[in-house]
């Protein structure tokens, strides 16, 4: 259906206003070329207005009635090169973010209309760790490469969920006096949920490079990765890891050398994926580890100078992203005696209930497109003594692609 031809929400366009501030800065002092210490800091703001709703059809609007973020980086580093070729670097980061959110989804029905859901999340969020990484000279074309590195992550949160659809019927004043901010110390049917997650670990990375001309580099690597646990409205999951295996050239050539060609490859052996979705919006939104999935690609880059002016640019990506193992859940309707009901397909209990999560094992991941392919011309017109400009024209093509891992038609967007 075209886009256009959308219904109007009932209730109006949306407004977003929001405020973001920033300070990074920057401190080097060079001790020798085999000693350089630096310090690189930033915080950043963001607030949004109190007003803000975002409306969807035919006639819900969504409010934030409070959204501030602050975060800040510090990070302290040493790195160098020896005479004999090594370079270096070693240091440490730090991080920490808080986040104050109070948000509403809210229907309007009845006089003045009710809220389906409102939810306070009050989080903080620190991660610490140390590196190093070296490069060592093994003969004149090839070098070595090793990293290593390890990461603390601790999360902390108070939820403070309040529902009409608790055990009993919806307050008539507070969930009906229509979409005004709530007071949580006085709102029927809430849960509070204190929430924490701490995880580390150790990371590396061991690589080659073969550089047999200025005009050609040619490199292997294997690295890990890993990205921390945590916890939503309904639980706590995992961290994720992955296992990276990457191959790869750089060209140049021609006369001049007005040509280059980059080309690589990877393969991704993820393990605990966290995979994300909305299922329901009086429980807010939830997240999975997928037990396995596999992701590779091959992609090539290709630069060509036609003129000294001109410059033609192509890039193809090939991607293959599947799960080997998703135990998730799904909403489906359920007819009883008292009406239609939503259940959760695999969040019963097992020990009770002969239902088991169904495995989403071969489904594609979300915005995983198969290719994409890019293509642009730049030219560069000569003004003399006045400067230069420079036009430029591109065009790039996105195979289709799904929006979540159900991989239904309704969430698959078109190439």
């Amino acid at each position: 259906m075209d886009r256009g031809e959308y219904a109007s929400p009932g209730f109006g366009l949306g407004l977003i206003q929001d405020e973001t501030w920033a300070v990074r800065g920057r401190l080097s002092y060079e001790f020798s070329p085999a000693a350089t210490l630096s310090y690189i800091a930033g915080i950043r703001g963001f607030s949004a207005d109190d007003s803000n709703f975002v409306t969807l059809p035919v006639a819900y609007r969504s409010f934030t009635f409070m959204d501030e973020a602050e975060t800040q980086s510090h990070e302290l580093r040493l790195n160098g090169e020896f005479d004999n070729g090594i370079v270096y670097q070693v240091g440490a980061f730090y991080f920490n973010e808080t986040q104050d959110r109070e948000s509403g989804f809210f229907l309007p029905i009845g006089n003045n209309g009710t809220f389906l859901s409102y939810f306070g999340r009050d989080v903080e969020s620190e991660s610490t760790s140390v590196f190093g990484q070296i490069e060592v000279p093994l003969g004149d074309v090839l070098t070595a490469v090793g990293g290593i590195r390890y990461t603390d992550n601790e999360r902390s949160a108070v939820y403070l969920n309040g529902s009409p659809f608790g055990a009993g019927p919806p307050d008539s004043y507070l969930f009906n006096a229509g979409p005004a901010r709530k007071d949580f110390n006085q709102m029927a049917f809430l849960s509070t949920l204190n929430l924490g997650s701490q995880d580390d670990r150790v990371t590396w990375l061991a690589g080659l490079n073969y550089e047999p001309n200025p005009d050609t580099l040619l490199f292997a690597k294997v690295s890990t990765g890993f990205k921390g646990g945590g916890f939503d409205s309904v639980g706590t999951y995992e961290p994720e890891t992955n296992i990276a295996y990457e191959i790869g050239g750089k060209f140049t050539f021609g006369n001049m050398g007005q040509f280059q060609l980059n080309t690589g490859a990877f393969y991704y052996d993820y393990s605990g994926l966290q995979v994300s979705v909305l299922l329901d919006t009086t429980v807010g939104g939830q997240t999975f580890n997928a037990g396995a999935a596999t992701i590779w690609d091959q992609e090539a880059d290709f630069v060509a100078e036609l003129t000294p002016n001109t410059v033609f640019d192509l890039s193809v990506n090939y991607l293959s992203a599947e799960y080997d193992e998703l135990f998730a859940q799904f909403n489906v309707f359920t007819v009883s005696g008292t009406g239609d009901d939503i259940n959760g397909i695999g969040d019963l209990d097992p020990t009770t209930v002969a239902v088991e999560s169904p495995n989403f094992a071969g489904n594609t991941a979300p915005f995983s497109p198969e290719w994409v392919i890019r293509a642009g011309l730049n030219h560069t017109f000569d003004l003399g003594n006045s400067g230069s400009l420079t036009a430029g024209v591109s065009t790039t093509f996105k195979s289709s692609y799904f929006t979540d891992f159900y991989n239904y038609s309704d969430g698959e967007q078109g190439s």
